[in-house]
């Protein structure tokens, strides 16, 4: 044992020396805490855009005030006036982004058609929404490994290219203690790092003292854990220095790459989703239909989703707001069909990354440090849904001004549903990727072992 920690010694001043390796350290440190800083920046924006949209809606309904100083009809009052849906974020968001970069934080809304305000703020393809930005995961996931390759690619080879090897193994010290003793220097430096991001950024973000905390921790020290043992694996080989880079490279490549790039096209074409532009679309279709369509037919329609109604006075009128408000939901629920079709669509998209994300370590631990961070799939699908929720209730506040020609005053502004909706962890998620990257992990330490114990290391 003490020779092991003599050896761990060497290998101290051995960094000390190599100042390629000091430099590239100290270069992931840095990104690792610029990472930080962008995560908490870009939240902190979408947190303050999200701050002034109360002064927003507040500034709107003054405006409208003084437009309709008496009472008005409901209808116009519904055509002019905005309010917003806004989806609050985790402080743990900082630390992973994830879906938050490409997603809209709020949406703003009117009293008109659904679909066509729920996703004009969508500007991506939906197989992007699997992918996350430049935070502190970022460089967890795509830049430790790199570290570790660097660190772990000659870790015997480099011995035995110097002809320092043989009288290394002449002394009463086996070949198995020095890849111990290198490995355990290597290991406590890059989680020594990863520890020291992960504490800064969670400090920064303030983020509550919880489970949660060590569910990040255990997820990060398993994925370096398993890098450790591709080097392991790869090492047991015994092959130049060279040629371990070049493995070790086209790991990562085939892991952070080619495997996630694959799995996006193998689910893409498993589970094809519409753009969300085509349901807006279609419903604009339905709608601009509506004003040709005979306000009868329009009316009965509407009176079979809504038979409350169905008494109230004849519309006689060339135009009247509840007709409408009427053929604006009927464009809602002719696309309804398309609009499940997208959120199903999408769900299982996410559950199928979730089967196969095995296939590749970091596709699993950035899947799992987004559901911690609340800033996956599934929560802006839940946010979505509360925003039809709070749609519907909008409508639900208007109808009876609408149906019963009741006028609108100014007292009545402070009646209506306001909304809100924050991120939660997504725990269970987070947990059963812990669960596959612990297999991960001791499968490839496992074989990186038993390869090793089975070819003896020759000098030479």
């Amino acid at each position: 044992m003490k020779i092991f920690w003599i050896l761990v010694q060497y290998e101290w001043r051995h960094f000390k020396a190599a100042k390629g390796l000091v430099v590239l350290t100290g270069l992931v440190l840095l990104v690792g805490l610029y990472g930080i800083y962008y995560g908490t920046t870009e939240l902190n924006r979408q947190r303050q855009h999200l701050a002034e949209l109360p002064t927003l809606a507040h500034h709107n309904v003054e405006e409208l005030k003084v437009k309709f100083p008496k009472p008005a009809d409901a209808g116009e009052i519904g055509y002019y006036h905005t309010t917003f849906a806004v989806h609050h974020p985790l402080n743990w968001a900082s630390l992973s982004l994830g879906q938050r970069d490409v997603n809209p934080s709020y949406v703003k809304l009117r009293l008109l058609g659904l679909q066509g305000q729920l996703y004009a703020a969508e500007n991506v393809n939906p197989t992007k929404m699997l992918s996350g930005n430049f935070d502190l995961a970022f460089v967890l996931v795509y830049l430790f490994p790199l570290l570790i390759i660097a660190l772990c690619f000659n870790l015997l080879s480099s011995e035995r290219e110097q002809g320092i090897l043989p009288l290394l193994l002449a002394q009463p010290v086996s070949a198995g203690v020095v890849v111990g003793a290198k490995l355990t220097f290597r290991l406590g430096l890059v989680l020594g790092l990863a520890w020291l991001l992960s504490a800064v950024a969670m400090g920064w973000a303030r983020v509550p003292l919880d489970g949660r905390v060590g569910l990040w921790l255990a997820l990060v020290t398993l994925y370096c854990l398993f890098w450790f043992g591709v080097a392991l694996l790869v090492t047991a080989w015994q092959r130049p220095s060279a040629f371990n880079a070049v493995a070790l490279v086209g790991v990562w490549l085939l892991l952070l790459v080619l495997v996630p790039g694959l799995l996006n096209v193998y689910v893409a074409a498993k589970r094809p989703v519409p753009q969300g532009i085509e349901l807006t679309v279609k419903q604009r279709e339905e709608i601009h239909g509506g004003w040709d369509k005979p306000k009868a037919e329009t009316m009965q329609r509407f009176f079979a989703l809504y038979p409350q109604w169905r008494d109230t006075a004849t519309i006689r009128e060339r135009f009247v707001w509840r007709w409408y408000y009427a053929f604006q939901h009927l464009g809602d629920v002719s696309v309804q069909p398309l609009a499940a079709a997208y959120t199903t669509g999408l769900r299982q998209r996410h559950e199928l990354v979730e089967k196969l994300n095995w296939l590749s370590p970091a596709v699993n631990v950035q899947t799992s440090l987004n559901a911690l961070a609340g800033t996956d799939l599934p929560t802006h699908l839940a946010f979505q849904q509360s925003v039809v929720h709070y749609h519907d209730a909008l409508r639900a506040y208007y109808y009876p001004f609408l149906y019963n020609k009741t006028p609108f005053t100014h007292t009545d502004y402070a009646g209506e549903p306001t909304h809100t909706f924050t991120s939660t962890s997504e725990t269970p998620t987070a947990v059963q990727g812990l669960w596959k990257l612990l297999v991960s992990t001791g499968v490839v330490g496992a074989v990186g072992l038993l390869l090793f114990r089975a070819r003896p290391v020759a000098p030479r």
